[in-house]
């Protein structure tokens, strides 16, 4: 019991009518007005029924005979209400009406720009029933059709009564008197008298973007770069249905039909000039991490578009909620981007430089140290070739002989020699071909001290 009470309590009561909606006060005002003008009226012309009756129906009695005949003072009243001498006062207020509705129409083709009397007709014969027709067809309205729609129906230019939807994703406003009335919704509606449609706001995300942005360093060189920003209107807090896939504020929406949806694009644009002419060139295109550099100016452009609260959330203060960000790389000019590469190329040729006069000095000392241990080498290996010889050859050996030794060790050593500089820099190449020549000039020197080899003849 108590739930289905709790489910009567919950049905909205539909008001009881005890008469049609047509009959308005007004109108009940002027038709006691109206009786009261024809009683009046009827009291002026003191028209007699019974006689009218009886000149009628008895028409051969006289008038002294006729006022003696009575009959039913219902019907006497019909006759005296009805009699020509009373309603001839009407003709005034007919022709006046008429006169009134032609004026009205009139006033309202020339104030509002009707096409021709009949739609200013029809225009005022609809403001004064108040309601919508049985065959009206509703009118499906979007930003991009709300012009036209307002060219072919003048209850949508001026005010309803009216049927509009708003498509899903969408929302309108409503004024009337100059004066913001309601926000509508997605969905079907009705618009009251005069009730008339401002502006239909896009709920779904908007971008905007702007490209080749001029842009000044702080030495003053001219950057460019390409922004673009996604955004919607604050939905409020909340949550998208399957049934309102795009949630709104309805603040937000009365702000974006009134002053339009302001774009964040000038302020990004803004906020990125002020970022770009407070770095140098360098500190915005030779960082040590461009990526880090370039998330920290987005991020630093965000902050200074967006407030954000002590919890780190967006203040939305414009109805307007960021979704995407983006700019892209900084370019500068052409010959700007030619000098600072060849300034970059004459920094790295310097540092190869430095590095290779670093090495050359490191290969000369590598080679001093190399002809130092190659002397005691070398006279090393001439004393043990030495002793070899005179072992092999005992106290016999000649001059020529140690001569030819002495020679052969020394070719010896500058191979040697010739391996471990190509070991320790293989552009030694200048020292290579010295220790070539050496080399052969040594192996002459052995040539030409060899003994010439005496030839046999048996005749002599």
């Amino acid at each position: 019991m108590t739930q289905v009470a709790a489910r009567r309590a919950a049905r909205p009561r539909i008001p009881l009518r005890l008469w049609p909606s047509w009959i308005t006060w007004p109108r009940l005002v002027l038709l006691a007005l109206l009786l009261l003008y024809w009683f009046f009226v009827r009291a002026l012309e003191r028209v007699e029924g019974n006689i009218v009756l009886a000149g009628l129906l008895f028409p051969d009695l006289s008038p002294i005979q006729a006022a003696s005949v009575t009959f039913s003072p219902w019907l006497t009243f019909v006759v005296e209400m009805l009699h020509p001498r009373v309603l001839r006062h009407f003709i005034p207020i007919i022709v006046g009406w008429q006169l009134a509705v032609q004026a009205a129409v009139s006033l309202m083709q020339v104030l509002y720009n009707c096409p021709d009397r009949q739609t200013a007709a029809d225009f005022l014969r609809r403001q004064r029933r108040d309601r919508v027709g049985y065959l009206d067809l509703p009118y499906t309205i979007l930003p991009h059709t709300l012009d036209s729609v307002r060219e072919e129906s003048i209850l949508v230019r001026v005010g309803g009564p009216v049927q509009v939807i708003i498509p899903n994703g969408y929302a309108a406003v409503t004024e009337r008197n100059a004066r913001f009335m309601r926000v509508l919704p997605p969905g079907y509606h009705v618009l009251g008298r005069f009730e008339y449609l401002l502006g239909v706001v896009d709920l779904q995300p908007q971008s905007r973007s702007d490209k080749d942005v001029a842009l000044l360093t702080r030495e003053g060189i001219p950057l460019q770069a390409d922004i673009g920003v996604t955004f919607a209107v604050d939905a409020g807090g909340d949550e998208a249905t399957p049934q309102r896939p795009y949630p709104f504020d309805r603040d937000a929406v009365r702000r974006a039909a009134y002053e339009g949806v302001a774009s964040p694009l000038g302020k990004v644009r803004g906020a990125l000039s002020a970022w770009v002419s407070s770095h140098t060139l360098d500190e915005l295109l030779a960082a040590d991490d461009a990526h880090d550099a370039h998330n920290l100016m987005t991020e630093a452009i965000v902050n200074k578009v967006w407030e954000k609260d002590a919890e780190g959330r967006l203040v939305i203060k414009d109805g307007i909620r960021p979704l995407r960000f983006h700019v892209s790389r900084l370019t500068p000019p052409d010959d700007v981007s030619r000098q600072y590469i060849e300034a970059w190329l004459a920094a790295q040729h310097k540092e190869d430089q430095l590095a290779r006069a670093g090495g050359t000095a490191q290969l000369a000392q590598d080679l001093e140290t190399v002809r130092a241990e190659g002397y005691m080498l070398i006279i090393q290996a001439l004393a043990d070739r030495l002793r070899q010889a005179q072992q092999s050859a005992g106290s016999r050996m000649s001059g020529y002989v140690l001569t030819l030794t002495l020679v052969d060790a020394l070719r010896q050593m500058y191979h040697l020699s010739t391996r471990e500089t190509r070991a320790i820099n293989a552009d030694a190449g200048q020292i290579e071909q010295e220790v070539a020549d050496v080399s052969t000039r040594l192996a002459e020197l052995e040539e030409s001290l060899r003994r010439p080899t005496v030839a046999f003849n048996p005749a002599e």
